[in-house]
């Protein structure tokens, strides 16, 4: 890891690609949710305090998911690879050796897509996020799907029954690293010379929101109906 001295601020071309990627990711984000059973049942709102709340985790696990502890490299979903300094440089920034980190704590789970799938729907479908109408519907949504990676886990591994709680235990990771991640996303603005993409802006102000005040209830939801309506799905 001695890449740290050829690390720069940010590399504006690197920013572009890595952007476009992000943009795609929260629609393939979007589209996921509307899949899981019973999501889209939800309120509006509701949905809209979800996906946000739990973009940032999804989009971390599966890019950990595709991490080569070899080259120490990472993978995006259209196949680019980027080495540690590169992710670093492509606007990470101090973010970088944490989602590493993860990564290379994912790697004793060997976890396949239908585990790391679950896990995503399992962060998505949380009952515990804050400014939720109805946190008791969506519990009850997060139960089957609890149940259905216990299930899974327990038969692709017969032998090791702690790999079902070691993978829920990485959703708090997840929130760590996440929580950061918005943190990052403020200083990024001040580093890019245009504006952040729009789709990112609107997945990430809300959360901005909810690390430094109690905004208004209904505010929030009226707002939150607007961004929802325009993703491009």
């Amino acid at each position: 890891n001695s890449s740290s001295d050829h690390r720069i601020q940010l590399d504006l071309g690197l920013w572009d690609k890595f952007s476009e990627l992000a943009t795609k990711c929260i629609i393939k984000v979007v589209e996921f949710a509307k899949r899981v059973p019973g999501f889209t049942g939800l309120t509006i709102a509701d949905q809209i305090t979800l996906l946000k709340a739990a973009c940032l985790d999804i989009l971390i696990l599966r890019i950990c998911t595709r991490y080569t502890p070899d080259q120490d490299t990472m993978t995006f979903s259209d196949g680019l690879t980027l080495t540690r300094t590169q992710i670093h440089n492509a606007g990470f920034g101090p973010l970088t050796d944490h989602v590493f980190t993860f990564a290379g704590q994912l790697l004793p789970l060997e976890m396949d897509e239908t585990e790391s799938g679950l896990l995503s729907a399992i962060c998505l479908v949380s009952g515990d996020r804050q400014d939720l109408e109805e946190p008791s519907k969506v519990e009850v949504l997060q139960e089957p799907l609890l149940e259905a990676l216990k299930i899974y886990s327990r038969k692709r591994r017969p032998s090791m029954p702690l790999m079902f709680p070691k993978a829920l235990m990485k959703i708090t990771d997840l929130r760590s690293i996440s929580a950061k991640g918005v943190e990052r996303v403020v200083t990024l603005k001040m580093e890019i010379p245009g504006s952040m993409p729009p789709l990112i802006e609107e997945m990430m102000e809300d959360l901005q929101n909810l690390e430094t005040s109690q905004h208004s209830h209904s505010n929030s939801a009226q707002s939150q109906h607007t961004n929802y309506s325009s993703l491009p799905v």
